[in-house]
């Protein structure tokens, strides 16, 4: 009777360190290749003038960025990367708008 139950604690705490296991390692990283992406996309969107040909688009790529390094400190990574890869697109959005303005 002692042995059954001391085998039940110790198959019920070897099923929650398993489970500590399995939660830890779903945990999301921190978005650090989205966030570069993101900067590098919006320095490249400036380098070709989108500061003057996208300006309303580049400012908003550059908000979302500010946002997702907010959303990083804050420890909302997911969140984050969201952002990094809407800040990403945007700017190369600006920059191709920037290049066919550009063109005209």
């Amino acid at each position: 009777m002692l042995f059954e139950r001391l085998l039940k604690q110790l198959f019920n705490s070897v099923n929650i360190v398993l489970f500590m296991l399995v939660l830890s390692a779903c945990t999301t990283i921190a978005p650090v290749q989205e966030m570069s992406n993101a900067r590098q996309s919006i320095k490249a969107a400036k380098d070709a003038n989108a500061e003057n040909l996208a300006a309303n688009i580049l400012s908003e790529a550059q908000k979302r960025l500010k946002s997702a390094m907010r959303e990083l400190d804050a420890g909302e990574y997911e969140r984050a990367r969201i952002l990094a890869l809407e800040a990403k697109h945007l700017a190369l959005k600006a920059k191709q708008l920037a290049a066919n303005n550009k063109q005209n």
